[in-house]
């Protein structure tokens, strides 16, 4: 052990030392000739006037393979590249569905063959001019194909984990928006809803970050579809981020107008494309201003819910709101300044860390909005539950009552009523242990012939109702099988009980009432009760004397 930890510290391996090899990627010294310079050595980022979009940069080629592929870096309109005199590469028009486009022209990768080895390449760029912000030339490599997308890919491993993370983050809080879906009576509440927009905003975060970056069309080449899935996750995300506030603060005038300006921008975009009026490049101010109505309002609402403090949640999710709406505030800035930069990271960053806290944030209320529903049912349960019996209790029969109300009940809805005989004399001579021995005794009978009833409940100390829809012939089978557990009952104080009871079926009458029904069994239950009476030889009612 002692070697081993010595060994962390000093140890020298017995092994050659290798050279390293060359990097592949290659930074070449080009030169720029346009209307505002002539053979300058080019500074990247390179910027022309915004009246001047044309120029053309030159360098002599080093030796080449096979795979070597020039990237360039710039949203263009037009690229293309002569080698000695002779094109060797001319940018195609763009188009979805035939309708042209500027989308995903900001990345162009060119094929070079060994046999341009050593000779002077000249290419001419036409950058694209937008009303926003310039555009610029960014990054200029040569590289073999495969030393490109292995670079390209470690350079941009944060962007991929952080868009796992928000897959992972989409991931759970669906599964939490479908637990509170669930398990929630009104199925859609504001926490439902925060958890699914939660999920969306994740969703076309991890979206809007890969395909912004043109990590996609590394593998595929088609950086028209990174473009569409770039723009498509914008403005759908601004749509998303209004109802979300809605979720948080409620319906008012101001998130109805961000809420509306975010829809109608959704069909804006796409109308003024397909007809060929505007290209999304040129409208995509439309869908900033209303991430900059998000921010404004978000800061508003935020400042108005911190200073009516309410609980350590609210509390944490309001700075989050906050602190979020100025970091969006900030990438906006950063995306007019520089529209080139690197402003996608620290909107999936930002993103990532937004969603996590709020999904937190939204999963504690969420539990406890279940616990409260839980205590809420378990109170429920208990107001609407005989104790001793845990049969339902006058309560819950009122409640079937009032359900039932004065409409025609079918001919197989059938009313017994029961009356436990004997049971004061019991409790007098035995013990209210021994009566309630009894009680308990009589409904788990009833309990376990009825099973299936609609309603089961003790109606006073000793009499108990019975709502069963089931034919005549079920019934008499049922009250057979009822009479044989009672015969065989046998208890350890009380060694036998006797029950009273009276049925009737809405069959035998005219359109009869739940409430007429229910007197006639108390009727046929009174009866059946005088003959158990008359025929032990005892009074019905003892005098207490």
């Amino acid at each position: 052990m002692l070697l081993l930890f010595i060994s962390f510290f000093k140890i020298k391996d017995n092994t050659f030392v290798r050279e390293p090899p060359a990097k592949e990627t290659q930074y070449l010294d080009w030169r720029v000739t346009s209307a505002e310079q002539e053979d300058q050595l080019l500074v990247l980022p390179y910027t022309t006037d915004s009246s001047l979009s044309d120029f053309t940069i030159k360098t002599t080629l080093p030796d080449l393979n096979s795979t070597s592929v020039l990237i360039l870096r710039c949203r263009y309109n037009t690229i293309t590249a002569k080698i000695d005199g002779g094109f060797v590469y001319a940018s195609d028009f763009s188009s979805i569905a035939g309708i042209r486009t500027r989308v995903g022209k900001d990345i162009c990768y060119m094929p070079l063959s060994k046999e341009y080895s050593n000779k002077e390449i000249e290419i001419n760029i036409q950058l694209q001019n937008n009303k926003i912000s310039k555009s610029s030339l960014t990054a200029i490599i040569l590289s073999s194909r495969n030393t490109f997308v292995l670079e390209y890919l470690r350079q941009n491993l944060v962007l991929f984990i952080t868009a796992i993370l928000l897959i992972v983050c989409s991931g759970g809080s669906f599964v939490f928006f479908l637990l509170s879906y669930f398990t929630n009576k009104h199925r859609m509440s504001n926490v439902s809803k925060s958890l699914f927009y939660l999920g969306i905003i994740s969703i076309l975060t991890a979206a809007w970050g890969l395909c912004d970056t043109h990590i996609f069309s590394l593998f595929t080449e088609k950086v028209v579809l990174d473009g569409i899935i770039t723009y498509t996750a914008l403005i759908l995300l601004a749509l998303t981020f209004a109802d979300y506030f809605v979720c948080l603060y409620g319906d008012n005038k101001a998130i109805r107008f961000i809420n509306l300006f975010a829809r109608l921008n959704v069909i804006f975009q796409f109308l003024v494309f397909v007809t060929g009026f505007k290209d999304l490049p040129e409208t995509i101010y439309c869908t900033h201003m209303i991430f900059v109505f998000d921010v404004i309002y978000a800061v508003v609402m935020s400042i108005k819910n911190l200073i009516k403090y309410e609980n350590s949640e609210k509390l944490l999710f309001n700075i989050g709101n906050l602190l979020f709406a100025i970091f969006v505030a900030g990438i906006l800035i950063l995306y007019i300044h520089n529209r080139d930069g690197a402003y996608s990271y620290f909107s999936v960053m930002a993103i990532i860390i937004y969603c996590t806290i709020q999904i937190a944030i939204t999963v504690i209320k969420f539990i406890k909005t279940i616990k409260k529903q839980a205590a809420l049912h378990e109170a429920e349960k208990f107001a609407y539950t005989d104790q001793l019996t845990k049969m339902d209790n006058r309560r819950a029969y009122s409640v079937f009552k009032k359900h039932v109300g004065t409409a025609p009940l079918s001919d197989d809805f059938n009313i017994i009523y029961f009356d436990l005989n004997g049971l004061k004399d019991t409790n007098d001579k035995l013990g209210h242990n021994a009566g309630d021995e009894f009680i308990i005794g009589a409904t788990d009978i009833i309990k376990k012939v009825f099973y299936d009833a609609q309603l089961k409940c003790r109606m006073g100390g000793d009499e108990f109702l019975v709502v069963l829809k089931a034919s005549k012939d079920i019934l008499t089978k049922r009250l057979f099988y009822f009479d044989s557990l009672i015969e065989n009952w046998h208890g350890k104080l009380v060694k036998n009980i006797s029950i009273a009871y009276g049925y009737c079926s809405a069959a035998d009458y005219d359109n009869p009432t739940f409430e007429a029904l229910i007197s006639k069994a108390d009727e046929f239950m009174y009866k059946n009760k005088n003959d158990y009476y008359e025929k032990n030889g005892k009074p019905h009612r003892p005098s207490l004397m």
